[in-house]
């Protein structure tokens, strides 16, 4: 008996030291060559931020953040599960419990100002995305009307199927117009002029518009850009269940009045890892 504790204490300890030492050549391998060990990688994951629950990650080489996977809806303890008017969604909001969430098949939350959502993300620990993330997430998604919800009614968060993002994200062009953050003042956005009301032409790397024209362009599936060179609004992506050929990846409205909403109107939010 004392043989086998002794011969098995032996066998723990020896397996111990390799270990160690070989996780020591690992790390001094990793150091001095700069690779990346099985081991290495294995650790380097277990430490690694990962997105919460019904979210999408985004990453590159110089931005990394978590996207809702499908558009926000508000959750079972709101006392509005659907909206009909900015002061149901205010009702929401006044609600300690109610937050929004990005969840599979349920109605997206509609009614809602730029500031409503603004206020409803930050009340889940998130944030509404830049135009430039919500373009990041929507890349990849097939921009057909026979594809995504473009010519019918509001549908269910994620009911089109084959309606998804390169990263995983659904319903990014059409179902209902989605607020993003930023200003656009007397025609401005992030200090940039934007071009006039008129067909995409030409994309900045936010994906939206800088040339416009009066005819409808392949390169850019046709989409629309609406915009105003005076007053300040709300801006919005995407399309909605009524756009036709004038929603998609491109489909920008920059002159939405920031008190204004909608059936047409939602918002879906982003997390930035730690």
């Amino acid at each position: 008996m004392s043989r086998v504790l002794k011969n098995g204490l032996r066998f723990v300890l020896v397996t111990v030291g390799v270990v160690i030492l070989t996780s020591f050549s690992i790390d001094a391998t990793d150091t001095l060559k700069g690779s990346q060990t099985a081991l290495s990688i294995f650790s380097q994951k277990i430490t690694e931020s990962q997105c919460s629950k019904g979210t999408t990650r985004v990453v590159g080489s110089d931005y990394d953040f978590c996207i809702d996977t499908y558009e926000a809806s508000p959750s079972k303890e709101c006392i509005y599960d659907g909206p009909s008017s900015v002061a149901d969604t205010s009702h929401n909001i006044a609600d300690v419990g109610c937050l929004p969430v990005s969840e599979e098949g349920k109605k997206p939350w509609t009614f809602v100002t730029q500031s409503q959502a603004e206020q409803l993300c930050a009340k889940a620990g998130k944030s509404l995305p830049t135009a430039q993330e919500w373009y990041l997430s929507a890349v990849g998604t097939v921009d057909n009307i026979n594809v995504c919800n473009l010519k019918n009614s509001l549908a269910m968060t994620g009911l089109n199927k084959q309606c998804v993002s390169g990263v995983g994200a659904y319903d990014m062009i059409g179902n209902v117009w989605e607020i993003v953050k930023g200003d656009i003042v007397s025609g401005q956005f992030e200090q940039n002029n934007l071009p006039p009301e008129g067909y995409v032409d030409l994309v900045d790397s936010f994906g939206m518009a800088v040339n416009t024209t009066s005819t409808p362009n392949i390169i850019y599936n046709n989409d629309y850009f609406w915009s105003d060179s005076t007053g300040q609004y709300a801006l919005m992506r995407g399309g909605y269940y009524g756009s036709k050929d004038d929603g998609g990846l491109y489909s920008t409205h920059a002159k939405t009045d920031k008190n204004f909403s909608s059936a047409a109107i939602g918002f879906r939010c982003v997390e930035y890892l730690q």
